[in-house]
């Protein structure tokens, strides 16, 4: 029997698009802070590089992605050549605080990417609240670092021995 290729098998291809990235590879933002400033809720992310970087190595070139506006969203329509035809899942994104246009692209290809599995283990995390630092002007706190790894909150949360 020959060997199979990943190219050519759909499972395999939707199993290597949804593994898990390393603990390394996932970086944290704060989601929104409590009244005194002292700690975030803290959301797990990739960054779109890592997607693109996932997406060519599972699919090599057999995926592509359209962008649209559609209203204040921007929609992304992520293609993967699969079963010898082009499936096409979608998602959009508003703007973002940095680089709205920019930051809307690149937050719709990963919600698209999203229903395909790649990142979706993330969505699995508890929600967690991590010390913070963060910085008064106005009346208002701004986030600037965590002051605790939002791994080890993750570990205690998911822990039998909590």
């Amino acid at each position: 029997m020959g060997k199979i290729s990943i190219k050519n098998n759909t499972d395999e291809i939707m199993f290597k698009l949804s593994e898990k990235f390393p603990e390394k590879d996932i970086q944290w933002r704060v989601q929104r802070l409590t009244r005194d400033g002292t700690a975030g809720m803290a959301l797990a992310y990739v960054n779109v590089r890592q997607v693109q970087d996932r997406l060519n190595l599972v699919m090599g070139s057999n995926w592509q992605c359209k962008h649209e506006v559609f209203g204040a969203k921007t929609i992304c329509h992520l293609g993967l050549f699969l079963d010898d035809k082009w499936v096409w899942r979608s998602d959009g994104a508003g703007d973002t605080q940095f680089e709205a246009d920019k930051g809307a692209i690149s937050d719709s290809l990963k919600r698209a990417a999203v229903s395909f599995g790649i990142g979706r283990h993330l969505y699995d995390l508890p929600s967690i609240w991590v010390k913070c630092q963060s910085k008064e002007s106005g009346g208002k706190f701004y986030f600037q670092k965590f002051t605790e790894n939002p791994w080890d909150k993750v570990r205690q949360q998911m822990s039998d021995f909590s």
